[in-house]
């Protein structure tokens, strides 16, 4: 009788969460959704990295040979087609399919971050933007490494800075990348500057005064 007592309490538990979860109305249960969505500007974000991206390496594979270069900015940048097999300074060179997983890999933890940004109401659009910009600059090289096996690169930094002169031709998607890891470390300096001065004031607030 004990046990069968158990059952049917566990049984009445199970149907008053279903009775709950059925009670709410529509409104909430969409809001509930949206708490675990991204928002739409991280997906405009990096939308609008991934087009460009993509537009801008096809005009050079149209436009250039490989291993061409014309001037942009002269003495400084110019547009020289490469096509990257590796990563950055042609590190990893012909490492094709473990490039892809670690893009694929990238990008789903860029998804995770994002996402919990978003749960947790982080204050201001500064993360998310800067997610946005690294999702979409992953995203851009990840179509060319499984669709060419290599990744389009063509800006190409002529300077007389002798530092950048060795600097690797990279692309709209790099650029993306790097300024995207720029904002969010931004972010969680200034983040952490605010709770240091909220941790200082509060702890003048509650000290005891002085006789």
């Amino acid at each position: 009788m004990r046990r069968g007592n158990v059952e049917v309490s566990r049984g009445e538990t199970v149907s008053e969460n279903v009775g709950a979860r059925q009670a709410l109305p529509k409104n909430e249960i969409f809001k509930q959704r949206a708490r675990h969505a991204l928002p739409l500007h991280f997906w405009l974000i990096a939308f609008f990295v991934v087009a460009l991206d993509q537009l801008s390496k096809l005009w050079i594979r149209q436009s250039f040979a490989v291993g061409e270069t014309q001037p942009l900015l002269e003495n400084w940048m110019h547009f020289t087609y490469s096509q990257n097999k590796g990563a950055a300074w042609g590190m990893l060179s012909g490492q094709r399919f473990f490039l892809i997983f670690v893009s694929i890999a990238v990008a789903g933890f860029i998804l995770y971050m994002a996402r919990e940004f978003a749960r947790e109401g982080a204050k201001g659009v500064l993360p998310l933007y800067a997610l946005g910009l690294i999702f979409g600059g992953a995203i851009g090289n990840l179509i060319d490494r499984i669709y060419f096996g290599f990744v389009t690169d063509f800006f190409d930094l002529e300077t007389p800075i002798r530092y950048l002169q060795t600097f690797p031709i990279f692309n709209i998607a790099d650029s993306a990348l790097t300024v995207g890891v720029l904002l969010l470390m931004l972010h969680f300096l200034l983040h952490r500057e605010t709770e240091s001065q909220t941790s200082i004031a509060n702890t003048n607030f509650n000290a005891p005064d002085s006789l």
